[in-house]
């Protein structure tokens, strides 16, 4: 190739190679750019926004004595940091509000409640920001009793409630509660609900008489000192 040839040959490459670079700058400069710290940022948002908050809560102490507590502790995922818990109880047909607390900077919680009166509670857990369908509980009633001594009686006759008292009767005497009156007892890790069915005890000192069939349930003897929920 001449001299003259080889000149021109490299200026085209030349001015090629500057059009190409040129092109390049300025798709470049209409070109939205994406730092490594924006990227990481967006995807935090896209891991945040595919990962709907959860509530996850548990119920502790669900029997217990007038004058103990029950807890609540639970954790919202992902964590949440100071989200508003709330404890509701069902009364009257509506959930009322009865405590409140704050999940911490893990998102985890821990309230305690201590009842004023026996009987069943239902009871839940609610967060702020969070439906019912993404709130998984674990427990949801508590029972308070207190403590009352009971006796047997029975079987035979008909009962001061028009009940016939028989051996496999299921149900307790007490002098004040209405007839029907249902009661949850408890005796060494045993429990049964039975329902007032008569009048007594007349012994001093005697809360409950058991039927003979609630007293084999609970495993009770002669004279017990038990649990009863009213």
């Amino acid at each position: 190739m001449r001299p003259q040839f080889k000149r021109h040959a490299r200026r085209a490459t030349a001015a090629a190679g500057a059009l190409a670079l040129g092109v390049a700058i300025a798709f470049a400069a209409v070109t939205p750019q994406v730092s490594t710290a924006q990227a990481r940022v967006k995807h935090h948002r896209h891991s945040h926004a595919a990962a709907p908050l959860r509530l996850h809560a548990r119920l502790l102490h669900p029997n217990l004595l007038l004058g103990g507590d029950i807890a609540f502790i639970g954790k919202t995922t992902p964590a949440a940091d100071r989200r508003r818990i709330a404890i509701e109880e069902l009364t009257r047909g509506r959930w009322v509000a009865i405590a409140h607390t704050l999940t911490d900077a893990n998102g985890y919680f821990r309230k305690r409640l201590w009842p004023r009166r026996l009987g069943r509670l239902a009871l839940r857990v609610r967060a702020d920001g969070i439906p019912a369908g993404r709130t998984l509980m674990a427990g949801s009633f508590a029972t308070v009793y207190h403590q009352v001594v009971a006796s047997w009686y029975g079987p035979g006759g008909v009962t001061a409630c028009g009940e016939q008292l028989g051996s496999a009767t299921l149900g307790v005497a007490n002098r004040t509660l209405p007839c029907g009156t249902k009661v949850t007892l408890r005796f060494g890790g045993r429990a049964v609900t039975v329902p007032v069915i008569d009048r007594g005890p007349f012994v001093a000192g005697r809360d409950y008489d058991l039927t003979y069939a609630t007293k084999l349930a609970l495993g009770a003897g002669d004279v017990s000192t038990i649990w009863a929920s009213a």
